[in-house]
């Protein structure tokens, strides 16, 4: 008979097995994509699920025919537009980061050039549940802003925002990382300039388990190298507790930083692992040391990242290729970030993914820019991507391509298929092939 221990040891083993075998047994496949916009240029920034099962998408469209707007976008579960609002001047306006609020409304951070007293002012916007503006509050320099940013918000638990981004109105150097407390109605509690004699960015901030803040960018005042990977962690009220840099000799920047079991971990793009650019995963313990460090792809940047439901992670950006060009790129981890797979979306132009949130159904939405498909120079960009039991004789596939006019709100089916797989790019024919006007994620905002 055997004993308890074998016993155990056999269970375990079978549960690892599966585990293992499911993993292995499913593939990334293209299950429908969708773009937004008009004849101009329009593009997606963020994408976070809602509690009705949906999604909010911000950032950009010049639908107008002139500068930009804010640009807030709702959807449901499959993908449909429920509706969209507007935002903007004269000048040039985005949003980054748009997370839906405990009140079920939404909250927006990014950058405006039509208000304010400066040539780039933080910019906070409040929208209801319907998407009705509720309020919004530039953050700048006192007399004048001489370019003030914002990159990424989330709401605190006493029902305010924490903002992070990065000032040249005021700190230490040409560009320091800033750090906004708001209360639930936009007004400034506290601000936090983190920084040296060079430029310092903030990309990501979540709260901690202990009412404190870490803070996720780069550096280019303290570390090894050019610009370091940058961590801190600060108290409630934004004094620093600790700081970490990572990196080597050449440009590293930390784009994302994600709650991760006993830490945290931190996405990006490193130039110092040899002559290639790659997207890096580092996890950390609660005290900001480096347990271990991955690095994927060539010539590739994690720009998204977040925890999956089995404890892994999700990495979104975009990858490049001489003969490919810039595409839309994914990679699944487990828990130790060892890559399970890869996925390249895109066609013949320039595309990359800028959010990736894991669907009901344990897929992936992924949100970004593309200028291969769609109505204009560039589109927003929304494709939903299934995990499909690699094992079953009976699978189907389903790919849904459709353009959605942002002047006429009419649908067509105009879209050529985008690639959708995880081995080789297609030869499909784009509608055209510009230069897509994405901004450098190391050299300017964000």
């Amino acid at each position: 008979m055997r004993s308890i221990d074998e016993v155990k040891w056999a269970i375990s083993a079978t549960i690892i097995f599966f585990l293992i075998y499911s993993v292995a047994a499913s593939e990334p496949k293209e299950e429908w994509n969708k773009t937004f916009g008009s004849p101009y240029g329009d593009g997606a920034w963020s994408l976070q699920k809602t509690h009705d099962g949906g999604y909010i998408i911000t950032g950009f469209t010049s639908s107008k025919g002139q500068g930009s707007d804010l640009w807030l976008v709702k959807i449901n579960s499959s993908g449909q537009k429920e509706w969209d609002r507007i935002i903007g001047g004269s000048q040039e306006d985005v949003g980054y980061c748009a997370k839906q609020t405990s009140d079920y409304g939404y909250v927006t951070a990014g950058t405006t050039r039509s208000f304010g007293m400066g040539s780039e002012y933080i910019w906070l916007v409040k929208n209801d549940a319907n998407g009705t503006r509720k309020w919004d509050k530039t953050f700048g320099g006192y007399v004048s802003s001489s370019g003030d940013g914002a990159w990424e918000i989330d709401e605190t638990r006493d029902k305010g925002y924490i903002i992070v981004g990065y000032t040249r109105s005021s700190g230490a150097g040409a560009k320091d990382l800033w750090l906004i407390k708001t209360d639930s109605n936009g007004k400034e509690e506290w601000r936090r300039t983190f920084g040296g004699l060079k430029d310092d960015v903030g990309m990501s901030v979540l709260q901690a388990a202990d009412d404190g803040y870490l803070i996720a960018g780069r550096t280019a005042s303290y570390g090894a190298g050019k610009d370091d990977i940058w961590l801190i962690k600060t108290n409630s009220t934004g004094r620093e507790e600790w700081n970490r840099t990572f990196g080597g000799a050449e440009d590293d920047v930390g784009l994302q930083i994600a709650q991760a079991k006993n830490g945290y971990a931190i996405a990006g793009r490193t130039e110092s692992e040899g002559p290639d650019k790659m997207a890096f995963l580092i996890k950390t313990d609660l005290s900001g040391k480096k347990l271990w460090e991955k690095v994927y792809g060539k010539d590739s940047t994690a720009i998204c990242l977040q925890q999956t439901a089995d404890g892994g992670f999700i990495l979104a950006g975009h990858i490049e290729t001489k003969d490919a060009g810039r595409d839309a790129w994914l990679v699944k981890t487990d828990a130790s970030g060892i890559e399970q797979w890869d996925m390249r979306l895109g066609g013949l132009g320039q595309d990359m993914a800028t959010s990736v949130a894991q669907s009901d159904d344990g897929g992936y939405i992924v949100a970004g820019i593309t200028n291969s498909y769609g109505a204009g120079a560039e589109d927003a960009w929304l494709i939903k991507v299934r995990l499909e039991n690699t094992t079953s004789n009976n699978s189907t596939t389903t790919s849904e391509n459709v353009t959605e006019n942002l002047a006429s709100g009419n649908n067509s089916n105009g879209n050529p298929t985008s690639k959708g797989d995880v081995t080789s790019k297609s030869n499909v024919t784009p509608k055209r092939i510009q230069s897509m006007q994405i901004k450098d994620l190391f050299n300017s905002h964000p």
